[in-house]
């Protein structure tokens, strides 16, 4: 039996009784934030990354708790290693046959470009996944693990990319993706599944702003990489996570990364109405800032800025014309604000109040809705009779 290593309150507690035999405890700190908690379920061959918590201040603190099953990063076993294989197999043959990771998509995923191709495009693809009760097996692992029923899971995408590492000076037509930029997802659960082998490519792996500060362990027997890459250790193995955590893809170095990715969404009864609507406000206010200081730094490179008040004003008493300069003391808050420093804090803040308050508590939730479409009927043409419209 492992040791178990604990400087602090043990965080990791399973949403549904098993029988945790063997368990690891690990606590990595950042700096000015709070431990980031690591659990190793020997057993289940499970891994739990728990983000830490950015609201120090007690007037930042909601009503929800922490952790909340959406501060949790989990890695897994998803499939055995003949399913992965075939998988991979069908992947490999639907892109070389249309081509599809020879360039980005910006149809699919307009605001970040990626290299992949849907599921339902592939036949083989699709019906395989079927075979294997793909959809039963991910909900299930979602379910437990996020303690929301299977039945109000449903998937919003469901994708194969391509991570490539960058041709260097080699000329080619290909425009392939070696990395994703940090990004939300639009769904509340996401997850991803690798289909490589881990030594078929060199860097990768699914980054997070939210662990950018931990102060990873050195070897290759670490799920966690600076700076805040969680690389499984096997192929088949699913990353689960809530996708309203910034996150991307991490940069490949050499080889490819192929990888299935899903994005699940969340019925609405399980979701406490406002929250995400106002972190998206906080969000957007800190991306304006971050915008404007960049631009302000292009245009000129010293720290002035003017306010042309004169269009605004009536024309008589106005105290002056033109251009007038900012106080000192107004422009270094706006500066300060705008650091990137600050705006990640900020930013992080918002994130882990979202994570809270976002999942209403089980005894809050609404009744299920087995139809919300109502039902089907058998209806004749009498039946149909004023309801028609071009009918000949």
């Amino acid at each position: 039996m492992n040791s178990i290593q604990t400087a602090a309150f043990c965080w990791n507690q399973p949403l549904a009784p098993r029988p945790l035999l063997h368990r690891n405890h690990r606590l990595l700190t950042p700096p000015a934030a709070s431990a980031i908690s690591i659990d190793y379920d020997n057993e289940y061959n499970h891994h739990t990354i728990t983000i830490p918590s950015f609201l120090t201040d007690e007037s930042d603190i909601t009503d929800g708790s922490y952790p909340s099953p959406l501060h949790k990063i989990h890695v897994l076993p998803l499939l055995e290693p003949a399913e992965t294989f075939r998988i991979l197999q069908i992947a490999r043959a639907h892109a070389e046959e249309s081509s599809c990771w020879d360039q980005q998509d910006s149809t699919r995923h307009v605001s970040y470009q990626t290299v992949d191709f849907a599921v339902e495009d592939s036949v083989d693809m699709s019906a395989y996944l079927q075979d294997i009760s793909f959809q039963e097996r991910i909900f299930d692992l979602l379910s437990e693990q996020y303690d929301v029923d299977a039945d109000d899971l449903s998937f919003l995408d469901l994708f194969c990319a391509s991570y490539e590492a960058a041709s260097g000076e080699i000329e080619t037509d290909r425009e392939t993706m070696d990395r994703l930029d940090f990004h939300r997802d639009g769904s509340l659960l996401s997850f991803t599944v690798l289909l490589s082998e881990p030594e078929d490519f060199e860097g990768g792996g699914t980054i997070f702003d939210a662990l950018r500060d931990a102060v990873c362990e050195s070897g290759q027997q670490s799920i966690l990489k600076e700076p805040g890459s969680i690389k499984p250790h096997n192929s088949g193995y699913a990353t689960l996570h809530s996708g309203k955590l910034l996150h991307g893809g991490h940069v490949v170095t050499k080889g490819q990364r192929i990888v299935l990715v899903g994005f699940v969404d969340v019925d609405l009864r399980n979701i406490r109405e406002g929250v995400l609507g106002n972190a998206a406000k906080e969000f957007g206010r800190n991306d304006v800032s971050e915008f404007w200081n960049q631009r302000r730094l292009k245009m000129k490179q010293k720290a002035s800025w003017n306010i042309s008040n004169w269009r605004y004003l009536p024309r008589k008493g106005r105290s002056c014309l033109g251009k007038c300069a900012l106080p000192a003391s107004l422009l270094e808050s706006i500066e300060n604000r705008a650091k990137p420093d600050s705006i990640r804090e900020r930013r992080l803040k918002t994130e882990d109040r979202l994570l809270r308050d976002i999942m209403l508590p089980r005894s809050e939730r609404g009744e299920k809705i087995d139809n919300e479409h109502g039902e089907w009927r058998d209806v004749s043409l009498e039946d149909m009779d004023g309801l028609m419209i071009g009918w000949e």
